[in-house]
């Protein structure tokens, strides 16, 4: 079984039908790698995914989506990490504002829970050569 973190793009494209990366986020749910490994997000995944989801879709879907997420992932809290945000911005500084701030947050986590794999539809990850990116 594999660890794999999951970012906010896949989440929001699975959840809103209008996104242009529905289908594709659909069928990599179909290939079963999310039933089959541990499924990793954070409480700023948390925060991405429930205010966009809300904002483009509405309340209701949000609040489903949250409550899906907590019951099908492990929550990582990022707040709870020594030097987390000191961490954080040595990446933000490396990849020279290539990955916001709290995309360099999904890294530091990677890195302290030791998970390899990252499910995104964010073109900017495939400059990191530390881990192995899904889309």
């Amino acid at each position: 079984m594999n660890k794999i973190f999951l970012d906010s793009s896949f989440i929001i494209a699975l959840v809103n039908e209008n996104d242009d990366l529905h289908e594709k986020a659909k069928e990599l749910v179909k290939t079963k790698i999310l039933q089959e490994n541990e499924i990793y997000i954070s409480n700023l995944i948390i925060n991405e995914v429930i205010t966009v989801v809300g904002n483009i879709i509405n309340t209701n879907v949000a609040i489903d989506t949250y409550n899906l997420l907590v019951e099908l992932c492990i929550i990582l809290n990022e707040y709870k990490e020594n030097n987390f945000n000191n961490n954080v911005i040595n990446y933000y500084s490396f990849y020279k504002n290539k990955l916001s701030f709290v995309d360099c947050s999904r890294l530091e986590l990677m890195k302290i829970y030791d998970i390899p794999y990252l499910v995104s539809y964010d073109k900017e990850f495939k400059r990191v050569n530390e881990i192995e990116l899904i889309n």
